[in-house]
C-alpha cells in the first residue's frame, strides 16, 4: 500500500510540474462565481466613433450561445457595431468550418449587418484536426494572424497557437509601424488569467515584451470560460472574456482587478480621449466597467 500511494504521489508531482512549465494554474483559487453586482445598460454619450464587441469561446450552439448572440443584437440595433470580434474557440469541438453557421452566422446574424465587419482569431479547439486556415478563409480573414484599421483603432490579431518568430516579427513592425491612437491586441490564449486554464507564459514570455514597447493600451482573450480585467501592467490592460457560450468558475490573482464567472461579452466604445470598456451580460446588463486613457 506505502509503494502504490508513493508512486501515486511522485506521478501527481510530474504532471505539477510539467503544467507549471506550461503555464500557470490556479486551481486552488476558483472561489468567485458570478458578479456582486450588475447595473441597466445606458447608451454610450455622445456615440462614439469607433464601437465594437467582443465575444470569446462562443463556439457551442444553443441557448447560451443565443442569449450572448441577443443581447449584442439588443445594444446594436440603437448603437450599431462597427465590428464583432471573435477571440478563438469559434467551434467545438474541433474548428469544423461546416458548423460555422451554427455558432457564427446565424446567432450573429442581426449584428453582421451592413457596415459590421467580422473579425476572429483561432482557439486551440480551431486548430484541434487541421490548422485553422480554413476556417479563416471562412470567416473572411486574410490569414491565421492580421491588422486591421477600425477608425481610430489599431486591431492586431495574433494566433497564440503557434507563435512563430514569423509572427512575432511581423507583430513588432505592425506596431511600430502604426500611428493609431489605440492599439488592441486580440489572441485566445492570456498571458494573464486567474481562470481555470491560468496564465500562458509562452504568450507572456514572448508577446508581451512586444507590447509594451509599442504602446498597445488593451489586450483581448478568451480560453478561459469567464470574465477577468487585470490592474493596468506596465501600461497595458488585460481583459479576458471567453464566457459566450458558457462558464467555469474563477479566481484572483495579484494581476487582477475584476473577476467573475458569467456568460457575457465586451462592449468597447472608442473615443479620441478615452476607451470605455463594459461587461455586459443578458437584459443588457452591466457588471463591469472602466475607463481607459490613451
Amino acid at each position: 500500500m506505502a509503494a502504490t500511494l508513493g508512486a501515486a504521489a511522485a506521478l501527481v508531482l510530474v504532471v505539477l510540474v510539467v503544467g507549471f512549465r506550461r503555464q500557470t494554474w490556479s486551481y486552488l483559487t476558483h472561489v468567485k462565481g458570478p458578479p456582486a453586482r450588475t447595473w441597466d445598460w445606458e447608451p454610450h454619450r455622445p456615440p462614439p466613433p469607433v464601437h465594437l464587441a467582443v465575444a470569446g469561446d462562443t463556439g457551442d450552439s444553443g441557448r447560451s450561445l443565443d442569449a450572448t448572440a441577443a443581447a449584442v443584437g439588443a445594444i446594436a440595433a440603437t448603437e450599431p457595431y462597427d465590428a464583432l470580434l471573435l477571440l478563438g474557440d469559434n467551434v467545438y469541438p474541433s474548428g469544423d468550418v461546416g458548423r460555422l453557421g451554427a455558432t457564427v452566422f446565424r446567432p450573429f446574424a442581426p449584428v453582421l449587418g451592413p457596415g459590421t465587419a467580422l473579425y476572429a482569431v483561432l482557439g486551440n479547439h480551431d486548430v484541434a484536426r487541421s490548422d485553422g486556415s480554413a476556417q479563416m478563409r471562412a470567416l473572411g480573414m486574410p490569414g491565421r494572424w492580421w491588422s486591421q484599421q477600425v477608425g481610430n483603432v489599431l486591431l492586431v490579431g495574433l494566433d497564440s497557437n503557434d507563435l512563430t518568430p514569423q509572427q512575432l516579427r511581423w507583430l513588432d513592425r505592425t506596431l511600430a509601424g502604426s500611428t493609431a491612437t489605440w492599439k488592441v491586441v486580440a489572441l485566445h490564449h492570456p498571458p494573464y488569467s486567474a481562470g481555470y486554464q491560468g496564465s500562458q507564459l509562452q504568450v507572456r514570455r514572448d508577446v508581451v515584451p512586444v507590447l509594451e514597447r509599442h504602446g498597445v493600451q488593451l489586450v483581448l482573450s478568451g480560453h478561459d470560460h469567464d470574465y477577468q480585467r487585470s490592474v493596468p501592467l506596465d501600461g497595458v490592460t488585460y481583459v479576458v472574456t471567453g464566457a459566450g457560450s458558457g462558464t467555469r468558475r474563477t479566481g484572483t490573482d495579484w494581476f487582477t482587478a475584476v473577476s467573475f464567472s458569467w456568460r457575457s461579452f465586451v462592449d468597447l466604445a472608442a473615443y479620441p480621449d478615452r476607451m470605455v470598456v463594459r461587461a455586459v451580460g443578458g437584459d443588457d446588463q452591466v457588471a463591469d466597467q472602466v475607463v481607459l486613457r490613451p
